[in-house]
């Protein structure tokens, strides 16, 4: 393989990663639509919505003193890729030819421990997990001498945004780049 080749494909590396962790990840919403006899048309109210990125969600667990999961969704998200991206870059110029194995080895084994494809998966079972639920209660409220019966309707909705699929793509993507790297051994 040829230097511009390999330089350019790990430029693409980084192109998914800067996306995927700048982008929104995920949206949350939970809306409630609430019926009685005393309202003509039923109404619903948006209770909570929240979209995020992966660095926003950094930010907000740093601002609410979760510093360690804070400081590890940055190491293994942002950090352990930059690094594992710099020294690919830094293998492809490096004259000496062990200095070169050694730093292609060092990011397939640092690789084996970034745990960005873990988190990927997490994301992806909390979206499963919150994709579309709907409870309902009804209860009845004393409203001038007289009860009225209300129904309540929640939904929650979780969506997956393209933050997601550009981590999802540079993490496959550079499972797929690292192996070829240490096969070829022309890193």
């Amino acid at each position: 393989m040829t230097r511009l080749i390999i330089v350019v494909l790990t430029l693409v590396n980084f192109a998914l990663l800067i996306p995927g962790v700048t982008q929104p990840i995920y949206s949350v919403e939970i809306t409630t639509i609430v019926e009685a006899a005393i309202i003509a048309t039923p109404v619903e109210v948006t209770v909570y919505q929240q979209t995020r990125s992966i660095l926003s969600t950094v930010r907000e667990l740093w601002r609410s003193t979760d510093y360690l999961v804070s400081f590890l969704i940055l190491a293994f998200s942002v950090i352990v890729p930059v690094t594992k991206g710099s020294m690919l870059l830094a293998s492809i110029y490096v004259q000496q030819e062990t200095l070169k194995k050694w730093l292609v080895l060092l990011v397939d084994l640092i690789g084996k421990w970034s745990m960005a494809d873990v988190f990927v998966v997490g994301v992806f079972l909390a979206f499963l997990a919150t994709r579309d639920q709907v409870q309902e209660n009804v209860f009845t409220v004393p409203i001038l001498l007289r009860e009225v019966e209300i129904g309540m309707e929640t939904h929650l909705t979780s969506t997956l945004g393209p933050g997601f699929y550009y981590f999802l793509g540079y993490c496959l993507f550079s499972v797929f780049w690292t192996q070829v790297l240490k096969r070829r051994g022309s890193a």
